[in-house]
């Protein structure tokens, strides 16, 4: 399964300060966690170019925004558990995504998977150099490299509201973020 799998699993079973019990399928889980930041990128590689509208890149570009962050902040704090299993989180959403929307080369989604490369690195080191130098990059990725989020990617337009009856739920609807109190009651 290599060093990275390995690296990436001990850091990844429980937080710093408690013991682990070795699990067997540890390995092989964060060995596939690894070959889907992995495929994707190769994925990419080989598409062709596509184009986006500002809806479409938004939802790229949220995705590694908000998990720049959660895993920035994880790193201070020696989280390492839950920042690994927040680029796992990234990683699934960006596969969604690719099925929603046109995939293949683009600025969004070369910004993404580079993201997705600096976010393992801590974790990953030689998968994410890989990684880094196959999308285009001449220098090292541990040097000088991390994701910045924005804030214009960390907001939702839409919320989930959900209806209720007697404490019920009968529905949940889809609306825009800023809808006022008496357009949701309508």
């Amino acid at each position: 399964y290599g060093a990275d799998a390995l690296r990436t699993y001990l850091m990844f079973a429980a937080p710093l300060e408690l013991g682990v019990r070795w699990d067997e399928q540890g390995v092989p889980g964060t060995h596939r966690f690894l070959s889907r930041a992995w495929n994707i990128t190769q994925e990419y590689l080989e598409a062709s170019e596509v184009s986006l509208h500002k809806a479409q890149v938004k939802q790229v570009l949220s995705i590694t925004h908000k998990a720049a962050k959660k895993i920035t902040q994880d790193l201070e704090e020696n989280r390492y558990n839950t920042a690994i299993a927040a680029s796992m989180d990234a990683v699934n959403k960006l596969y969604l995504v690719k099925n929603k929307i046109p995939f293949g080369k683009s600025d969004a989604w070369q910004e993404a998977l580079e993201s997705i490369a600096m976010l393992i690195g801590p974790f990953a080191p030689h998968i994410s150099e890989e990684l880094w130098q196959q999308l285009g990059h001449s220098d090292t990725i541990h040097q000088d490299h991390w994701p910045q989020w924005q804030d214009e990617y960390l907001t939702e337009d839409t919320i989930t509201l959900v209806v209720q009856v007697n404490g019920k739920v009968r529905a949940q609807l889809q609306v825009a973020a800023d809808i006022s109190k008496e357009d949701a009651i309508e």
